[in-house]
């Protein structure tokens, strides 16, 4: 099943490589973002996949132990029974919670893509390396496919703010910040009308830029 927050974390640390916007001509472009560590879902996701990654490189590549053989006289222990559900617990409350999770980082995702287009449209060259790379990190078929998408009509500005509630107006400038370099006027006015639309004002946006805005030059 698709894990947004596993692709999230993957754009953040610059995983996907930089080639949004034409040959790495922008820096900030999924090319990481260590501002992000601690700020909300960004923070989660960028941690946990670099957690992932080097524990990927830490572990020895070594063949698995053969299986230890069967005892023939035991038979199957049967499990416990579930203890009894408390009032308001797993039962009711992680599937919500789950969902609202996956549909933060899918707003964050289309958000950071959306910024990376900002000032043109990606081109198949660069969709494809992307894609590549996702597939290359094990993301399965239906990450490809959201990715895929989304790099080739990336979402609007008022469709994004349509999907943001106030409570991530400070996440989703961030993560459009995360993604681009701020270098082109385009750009500029792109960023413009999502902190408009997300109700930032200008001091808050100028607080954003300070904290997460890839350096210029």
């Amino acid at each position: 099943m698709f894990d947004p927050e596993r692709m999230l974390g993957q754009m953040l640390s610059g995983a996907l490589g930089g080639a949004l916007g034409g040959g790495g001509r922008r820096r900030g472009a999924f090319g990481g973002s260590k501002a992000v560590v601690g700020v909300g879902l960004l923070g989660v996701a960028m941690a946990a996949w670099e957690h992932y990654s080097a524990q990927q490189k830490a572990a020895p590549a070594v063949s698995s132990p053969p299986p230890p053989p069967q005892s023939l006289a035991q038979p199957p222990a049967s499990a416990p029974p579930p203890p009894p559900a408390a009032s308001g617990s797993a039962e009711t409350r992680p599937i919500p919670m789950l969902d609202l999770r996956r549909q933060q980082a899918l707003l964050l995702m289309r958000t950071m893509i959306a910024a990376a287009a900002a000032d043109g449209t990606i081109d198949d060259a660069e969709q494809r390396a992307i894609t590549q790379r996702a597939e290359a990190l094990g993301d399965d078929a239906e990450a490809l496919d959201f990715l895929r998408r989304e790099l080739a009509a990336p979402s609007k500005v008022e469709q994004l703010v349509a999907q943001a509630p106030r409570s991530m107006a400070d996440e989703v400038y961030a993560a459009a910040l995360a993604a681009v370099s701020v270098d082109t006027e385009r750009e500029r006015a792109w960023l413009v009308a999502l902190a408009d639309g997300l109700g930032l004002d200008a001091a808050r946006v100028a607080a954003l830029h300070e904290q997460f805005a890839p350096p210029s030059g």
